[in-house]
């Protein structure tokens, strides 16, 4: 799964990979956490061929069907062998799909009964890449109009399936525009390659979600970062 992940990368650098013109003020964030907004490119609503476009969305979808907003955090992730089909997410997947910019992600290991470690990973020699995902448009009770989005998961690459069963579908950038314009590919849902992923400990302290600074990024062996700080 994907539950934690980190986008660090100044606005100048996203521009660049994902051809979006918009300029927003992003802060770094290195512990972003389900139910916030995050930042996410579509292509836009133009007609011809539309160009990229930056948005910001709630992460966790919520269906457009939808009577509530409350079960979003349980929908932060798809599964990529089940989404054509299932209700919750079939309609954004024929219509409505997104990249989610991302540095590196994070997953828990665990250890023993109680434990857990967590790992902080990342692709090599690519400080910047991103996530297949989806978004929809919810209208609330109020009136309010909320977009939301989720990452896709895979089985997780031979090299980390220590660490967890599943991981984000990570797609390389020739992909992106297969991927934004709908086109049906499953080799796009294969796990990364194992070889090209750098994976190390972090300091449990990127369990607290009010904790969301560079210190989270660095190996839990580093002096001051106990290598098996558990929860």
């Amino acid at each position: 799964m994907c539950g934690r992940f980190t986008l660090t990368s100044p606005v100048e650098a996203l521009r660049h990979l994902f051809g979006f013109g918009e300029s927003p003020n992003l802060m770094p964030r290195y512990n972003i956490a389900p139910t916030t907004d995050i930042t996410a490119v579509r292509l836009s609503r133009d007609k011809g061929d539309p160009p990229p476009e930056y948005f910001s969305a709630h992460w966790g979808l919520i269906p457009s069907w939808s009577k509530s907003a409350d079960f979003s955090a349980k929908m932060i992730n798809a599964r990529s062998e089940t989404v054509a089909d299932k209700p919750s997410f079939r309609a954004a997947y024929k219509a409505r799909r997104c990249l989610i910019p991302s540095n590196g992600f994070f997953e828990w290991q665990k250890l023993g009964k109680t434990g857990k470690q967590p790992w902080l990973m990342a692709v090599k020699d690519t400080p910047l890449f991103a996530f297949a995902g989806l978004w929809e448009t919810w209208a609330a009770p109020d009136g309010q109009e909320i977009t939301s989005c989720t990452i896709l998961t895979t089985t997780a690459a031979d090299s980390i399936e220590f660490i967890h069963h599943r991981m984000p579908v990570i797609l390389k950038p020739e992909d992106y525009s297969d991927w934004l314009k709908g086109h049906d590919n499953n080799l796009l849902f294969k796990p990364y390659a194992a070889d090209q992923l750098d994976f190390h400990k972090v300091s449990a302290h990127v369990g607290n979600i009010r904790n969301d600074d560079a210190e989270l990024l660095l190996p839990a062996d580093t002096p001051g970062h106990p290598q098996q700080e558990l929860f």
